[in-house]
């Protein structure tokens, strides 16, 4: 059987093109490139584990993953293949591994991620992902599945207080080489690290069991952090493809670059005429993202009435679901903290001129604060309705602001 070949464009366009292939070939083995373009930044890394793990729970017992020859060949193209999200979570979710057609040792090919959730366990973000970034990853039913900077206690429900978060942000930041201190007021730093907690007690609450309930035997949360340095906007706006919303926020971006005083130029520009411009310098995002791999948001909000599966619900009524999520009150949590904190947080987002993303179920959603018009958490589709998505694993969200 053929071999579904992972995209190398790893941008949101690309990768939804993919998930459709997923679907409509289960039981076909993964063929998965090394490393993804522009490390897999701009949201695109935990989005790649969300296909990976939809690959994963469709095929459901047998897992054959496919990789280049040199990763049996080459201690330090393993390496660098477990040192990015995809990476981890292809080899975790995996049952065999072949490198053009001979046997790799599974158990082998986990050991270079060893060294990474070390890293993670003992606080060292820098030492968690290649390059400018860090994660903190829970795979179920590992050894150090409950990581401390996560969690109280070494069980499920046990996610630290959110002042343990407020902590633990800025320092992920810091040994990332950006400031907090510098990008964020106290408040406004106290009610970011607040959204970043209540998305990470969902998914330690859903992210690891199906609609029934019952405990994945492998599920991956966690928290990614990293800094994307974009050298190339036209090229990068050239992948993009129809994800008009990224494009739109890329092109407002390089214009901040290439002269501040023109803050509102985008509007008095086509965005055609400015995907075809040079910028001379890059442009410095910061993202922050919150991920699981479990039934997504909409399946575990209608579970309680009975839904098993995203073929019971219509498109509106996931919509729906997914936006009770977040008024006031409403998380699976109940949590009186992110009801009384959710205007604040979307007022340090509207700060820094974020650009948010959503994608869970059949949804791809988008916010940008960039907007002068944006005061309430209101997402929109992030494609167009004619490009229909696939169901994906899980409930990936992103948070992209711009440092320098």
């Amino acid at each position: 059987m053929s071999a579904l070949q992972f995209p190398a464009n790893a941008l949101p366009n690309s990768l939804e093109d993919f998930l459709h292939k997923v679907r409509n070939a289960a039981g076909s083995p993964l063929r998965m490139p090394i490393q993804l373009r522009w490390g897999g930044g701009l949201g695109g890394a935990v989005h790649a584990v969300q296909i990976v793990a939809s690959w994963a729970q469709q095929n459901n017992g047998d897992l054959p993953l496919r990789l280049p020859a040199a990763f049996s060949e080459q201690e330090n193209t393993r390496e660098r293949f477990a040192s990015t999200l995809p990476g981890m979570a292809a080899l975790y979710f995996a049952d065999s591994i072949q490198c053009d057609g001979v046997s790799f040792n599974r158990h082998k090919a986990l050991e270079v991620v060893a060294p990474r959730v070390t890293a993670m366990q003992t606080e060292s973000f820098r030492d968690t992902l290649r390059g400018q970034g860090a994660a903190l990853c829970c795979f179920s039913g590992a050894r150090n599945e409950f990581l401390t900077s996560l969690y109280a206690y070494p069980e499920p429900g046990r996610v630290r207080e959110v002042s343990d978060f407020r902590v633990l942000l800025p320092r992920m930041l810091t040994q990332l080489g950006v400031r907090a201190s510098v990008l964020l007021k106290e408040g406004q730093l106290d009610y970011l690290s607040g959204l970043v907690y209540q998305l990470f007690l969902n998914a330690d609450e859903h992210g690891s069991y199906d609609a029934d309930g019952n405990r994945y035997e492998h599920a991956i949360r966690g928290i990614a952090v990293r800094m994307t340095a974009v050298h190339d906007v036209p090229s990068l706006i050239k992948y993009a493809g129809e994800d008009t919303s990224l494009r739109a926020f890329l092109v407002k971006q390089a214009y901040l670059t290439k002269d501040k005083s023109r803050k509102s130029a985008e509007k008095d520009k086509s965005l055609t005429n400015a995907e075809d411009e040079k910028l001379p310098d890059p442009i410095h995002l910061v993202e922050i993202s919150v991920f699981d791999t479990g039934p997504g948001l909409a399946l575990r909000w209608l579970a309680d009435r009975g839904r098993r599966s995203y073929s019971e619900i219509s498109p509106e009524e996931e919509l729906e679901a997914v936006q009770s999520c977040f008024q006031k009150h409403s998380t699976t949590k109940a949590s009186q903290y992110f009801g009384l904190g959710l205007p604040m947080a979307l007022m340090a987002m509207k700060h820094l001129n974020a650009f948010m993303t959503l994608r869970t179920g059949r949804l791809s959603l988008y916010q940008d604060f960039s907007k002068s018009d944006t005061l309430e958490f209101k997402p929109t589709n992030r494609f167009t309705k004619a490009k229909q998505l696939a169901e994906i694993a899980g409930t990936g969200y992103t948070i992209c602001f711009r440092v320098k």
